[in-house]
């Protein structure tokens, strides 16, 4: 094989690993040191304070691993990736999405905003000025000024109100007087506006808010430029939002170390002492990053800036070495002609093996969108020959469709840019396969440049990733659901009950709680054991489930104890479906294990509103409510009065 023709299937080997993401769960090892990375975008001080209890989390959590913290800048974060000197890594999107590219890092968790209902866990970049600046009220006004940035390769410190700038119709190297960048920590950026050293500065949402809550009088002394509002978004914001930093980890670490790690990490809740250092809400599945591309590739930074390689600079300073080199490589040539072909067709067979062997579908596309080459892997996807595929277009070739809709993803003979931009913005598709049966695979999408007598212009490689998507989802699932039932936990169920209570404050929809108590459940279980009891809930929760709509929802909150959301119902609807609950339960014995049990249940019911202040004082108004019901002979449905809810004050 040719030096070319081998440093190409290297390159095309590396860039895309035919393992999976995750594979089988090996065994455990040895207790071993785990660095997590953090890029300390507000000093190294700040960063410790927010990230030490959730390392010692973490130690605590996993058998066998203790975690370190080793904060880090932009500048050092690149390097320490390529070194793999971090095992996990939490950075902002922008870094992630090129960590990702260059060196296979994955993301297993989006942080989450402590605010509830914040937009789809997303933060900006706002631009201040001083208070007194009248004449900057847009992000256009500062044509002409000198703008402060945290890093020129920053994501919420720079490159978002890059964007927006560019949008305003401003060309940052020549409509702005200059642009300087102060480093971390961020709030430098704020004094050089206070001291006039410039006229605007900009870094990412919430650090005024933060300054702010800490009573730094500086935030009074400043004005937002170009402010925008987002439903639900409380920071000031000059920018368009963007997904919440994700926690990465190596691309090769340990595979039951890393499920060890997600299963902690989407345990964390808002209440727990190392969220509520970082000052987060907890961990969410990963979410995707495509906003993050589209910026990189609208401002061709990060994945998509472009090469600096000069050929006319390289040219002029190395002239004279060139002339030489020709000179030694055209009498080279004249020995090496005769065995040209010979190699070339050798490194063709052995290049067209490798691409058979990976396990990974391998399709080439020519110039039309036409199919010029599918190795084995791909013809076994579509069910096809090799002849058959040769000339078919991809959508004839693979039945591809939108994750969630159900859409096919490619239109009809789609062709040249359509069918770029078609799979261009996704990265994931379902897989209909001939025989029926779906896969989910993940599609990565490589523009090739022109070669003489070659009509190959784009490579597609799709990977299987159907198991690793439904270990992410059996994953979150267990986090939220109740193991016995299936129904939601109270973890999950308590999310639920404040995005309704949100809403029902904002007069924007009705709800109602449900507090389900099982009458006699405690003899059932003494009558005939606990497997019996455990069939009895079970059937308990199937009888909920009936009971609801699909938009409710149901949750076992403790022992014998259930509870409802009934979306866009008031008290008096949750009452009658509270009399239904205990009907259902009380008329007739429930078959259990070849034998009736008779059980009966007592519910309270809150209509969800103004007057109720939180989760803690809704429980507590349906629970007076639900004994109130079994004071007057259980079997009843008690509902909350005015005077029953009230806030609750203390720890």
């Amino acid at each position: 094989m040719s030096g070319g023709l081998a440093v190409f299937l290297v390159g095309f080997l590396l860039l895309y690993p035919s393992a999976p993401l995750f594979a089988e769960e090996t065994a455990a090892v040895d207790e071993q040191r785990l660095v997590f990375g953090v890029l300390a975008h507000r000093g190294d001080d700040v960063a410790r304070q927010r990230w030490t209890p959730f390392v010692e989390y973490l130690s605590e959590q996993i058998d066998g691993a203790r975690f370190v913290l080793e904060p880090v800048d932009n500048d050092g974060l690149q390097a320490a990736v390529a070194d793999q000197r971090f095992d996990l890594i939490l950075t902002n999107s922008g870094s992630y999405v090129m960590l990702e590219q260059q060196h296979g890092i994955s993301r297993i968790a989006t942080m989450q905003p402590r605010q509830v209902g914040r937009d789809e866990d997303r933060f900006g970049a706002v631009v201040i000025a001083r208070a007194d600046r009248d004449d900057l009220v847009e992000l256009d006004d500062l044509r002409g000024q000198r703008l402060s940035a945290v890093h020129p390769d920053a994501f919420g410190g720079w490159w978002m109100t890059w964007r927006e700038l560019q949008a305003a119709g401003l060309d940052v190297e020549s409509d702005l007087a200059s642009v300087v960048f102060t480093g971390f920590p961020v709030g430098r950026g704020l004094d050089w506006v206070l001291q006039g050293e410039v006229d605007a500065a900009t870094f990412r949402t919430g650090i005024l808010e933060d300054l702010e809550a800490r009573g730094d009088p500086r935030v009074e002394q400043v004005r937002v430029v170009g402010e925008r509002a987002f439903p639900s978004f409380t920071y000031r914001a000059s920018t368009r939002l963007y997904p919440e930093w994700p926690l990465a980890m190596r691309g090769d670490l340990d595979t039951g170390l890393a499920h060890a790690i997600l299963l902690a990490t989407l345990s964390l809740d808002a209440e727990h002492p190392a969220s509520q250092a970082a000052g987060i809400g907890g961990w969410a599945a990963p979410r995707s990053y495509e906003d993050v591309h589209g910026l990189m590739y609208e401002l061709g930074v990060g994945l998509y800036a472009p090469q600096p390689f000069d050929i006319l600079v390289w040219l002029r300073d190395n002239i004279l070495w060139l002339v030489s080199a020709l000179a030694v490589v055209a009498l080279l040539a004249l020995l090496y002609v005769s065995r040209v072909h010979t190699r070339v067709r050798r490194s063709g067979r052995n290049l067209e093996r490798s691409m058979d062997a990976i396990p990974d579908a391998v399709i080439t596309l020519d110039a039309r969108g036409g199919i010029s080459y599918v190795n084995p892997a791909a013809r076994e996807l579509a069910g096809l020959t090799r002849d058959q595929v040769l000339g078919c277009s991809l959508d004839q070739l693979l039945d591809l469709r939108e994750l969630g809709t159900g859409r096919p993803l490619l239109p009809a003979d789609a062709r040249g840019e359509a069918l770029n931009q078609a799979l261009g913005e996704r990265s994931d598709a379902r897989l209909v396969r001939r025989d029926g049966h779906e896969l989910i695979v993940r599609i990565a999408r490589t523009a090739l440049d022109p070669v003489a007598g070659s009509s190959v212009r784009t490579l597609l490689v799709l990977t299987d990733v159907s198991e690793e998507r439904r270990l992410v989802d059996r994953l979150v699932h267990e986090a939220s659901h109740d193991g016995l039932t299936g129904l939601l936990n109270r973890r999950a169920f308590e999310r639920e009950l404040e995005i309704a209570m949100h809403a029902a404050r904002d007069n924007r929809a009705v709800a109602s709680l449900l507090l389900v108590d099982l009458d006699y459940f405690k003899d059932v279980n003494d009558r005939h054991g606990h497997r019996v009891g455990d069939e009895l809930l079970r059937q308990v929760a199937h009888v909920l489930r009936q009971l609801t709509r699909g938009h409710d929802a149901v949750a076992r909150i403790g022992g014998d104890e259930f509870a409802v959301i009934a979306r866009d119902t008031n008290a008096e609807y949750g009452r009658i479906l509270g009399q239904r609950i205990c009907s259902a339960l009380a008329d007739r014995p429930l078959q259990v294990e070849a034998r009736d049990v008779t059980i009966g249940a007592s519910v309270g019911v809150v209509e969800l509103g103004p007057d109720v202040p939180g989760v803690d004082e809704a429980f507590v108004a349906a629970d007076r409510a639900c004994y109130q019901a079994k004071d007057q002979g259980r079997g009843q449905v008690g509902v909350a009065r005015k005077a029953d809810i009230y806030p609750i004050t203390g720890a």
